[in-house]
Formats: structure tokens, sequence, C-alpha cells
């Protein structure tokens, strides 16, 4: 029983998840100013290990009615309807530098993501 509690204790220990980040919650908004439609804020700051809870709101007033975001790298891509809340996760696994943009509209709406480790 004595040699069977130290393996026990370390098989438990080695099988227990790694301490997780924080959960992150951030509201971005879609706005239109002289004359350029962007996503603010336009970075992000999370730690690696954080779980990310984004809260996209499009305020643009003129067509298009929907907006894109994404971030390919971490497997978001969700749309914004005017006036509808949408809401999007993901765990910050990796740290770097990391583009967010518009897969409907690539032209506008570029930002970026900075996952500190």
């Amino acid at each position: 029983m004595k040699r069977f509690l130290p393996w026990a204790l370390g098989l438990v220990l080695a099988a227990a998840p790694v301490l997780a980040g924080e959960t992150r919650e951030l509201t971005l908004l879609n706005i239109k100013y002289q004359g350029k439609v962007m996503w603010l804020p336009g970075t992000i700051v999370v730690k690696k290990g954080d779980h990310v809870k984004l809260t996209l709101l499009n305020n643009v007033p003129e067509d298009p009615a929907v907006h894109g975001f994404t971030i390919p790298e971490f497997g978001v891509k969700a749309e914004a309807a005017r006036g509808v809340p949408t809401v999007v996760e993901f765990d910050a696994v990796k740290a770097g530098l990391f583009d967010t943009s518009c897969h409907l509209h690539p032209a506008h709406l570029k930002g970026q993501l900075l996952v500190i480790d």
C-alpha cells in the first residue's frame, strides 16, 4: 500500500490539466469614422492560455448591414448584423501577433490579436 500511494498520486498529478488562464471578456464595436469602417479596439491583448469571449457589436448605420470578423489561426469566423450582438469564443493557445479582419469585406476592418506569453 505504501508503494501504491506515491505512484497513484504521481499518476493523478500527471493527468491533471495545466492551470488554465483567465476568461477575458471584451466588446468590439464596429463603427464608421471619417469614411473608414473599423472594429474598436483595433488591437486585442490577451495572455496565452486565456479563454477569450468577444462580443461583436456592429453599429455602422449604412449598408452593408453585416460585417465579418475572423482570426484564422484560432478558427474564429463570425458575422455581425447591425444592432445584433454576436459572441465568439476561443482559447488563446499560442503566443504571437495575429491578424484580424473582415472575411466579407477584406479591404477594411483589419486589426490585430496580441497573445503574450
